[in-house]
């Protein structure tokens, strides 16, 4: 249950869980130099650069630049116009499952990265389909590990995020139940103490078996 008043705090500003966790992790990475982050929000306060602790600067991406000159218009299935070793960090947050072929996808993000640059990540597992527009994959803990190595990435690091069961449960009815202010934060202690008791049980963690999604860290 760590976390649990951050999380009931956040809760109250209607982000997902999976959001959730995605934002304590951000908090936790001290980023400094030149960084992009794909899949940036039109509204440049929503995105998770904002999270990120140390002294850098950011640049944006998207698919669609949504006629915001702030945002740089590029397509992670194709070969990227761009220099290669720019950045210092790459941030991309719920951007992979969207993408149907990441056979260039995964290299052309190191090839714009600079030697020692750190990549910060992450996607759902067990959480709605989303369309943005369309929504291909769900990728485990094994796929990142492999994936980046073989795509040459070093220092790779891959959590699962979650409790078990009945917290990715709760994150799957949130949006459902995401109005009812106080009852949404008991259904979700509930919800953690069912998890917590039921790990006693099981030598395997649970949110291991039961991510709610998947956060990586590598480096170039």
């Amino acid at each position: 249950m760590k976390n649990f008043f951050t999380i009931c705090f956040l809760l109250f500003k209607n982000y997902s869980l999976l959001r959730i966790y995605q934002i304590i992790e951000s908090k936790k990475q001290i980023l400094n130099g030149l960084s992009l982050e794909f899949g940036a929000s039109e509204n440049i306060t929503k995105n998770f650069s904002n999270f990120a602790q140390g002294s850098n600067k950011f640049e944006y991406s998207n698919l669609a630049n949504f006629g915001n000159k702030k945002i740089i218009p590029l397509n992670l299935k194709k070969k990227l116009k761009m220099k290669s070793n720019k950045y210092n960090n790459i941030l991309i947050f719920n951007v992979l499952e969207h993408i149907d072929d990441h056979s260039v996808s995964l290299k052309e993000i190191k090839r714009i990265m600079k030697t020692n640059g750190t990549l910060v990540g992450s996607t759902p597992f067990l959480y709605q389909v989303h369309g943005a527009p369309k929504d291909y994959f769900r990728f485990t803990k094994d796929f990142f590990s492999e994936k980046l190595k073989e795509n040459g990435f070093k220092k790779i690091k891959v959590k699962c995020m979650g409790c078990g069961p009945f917290v990715a449960c709760f994150s799957i009815i949130y949006s459902y139940i995401k109005y009812l202010p106080l009852i949404n934060h008991i259904i979700l202690l509930i919800c953690y103490s069912l998890d917590s008791t039921l790990q006693l049980f099981i030598k395997t963690k649970l949110n291991e078996i039961y991510p709610i999604g998947i956060f990586f860290i590598a480096k170039k």
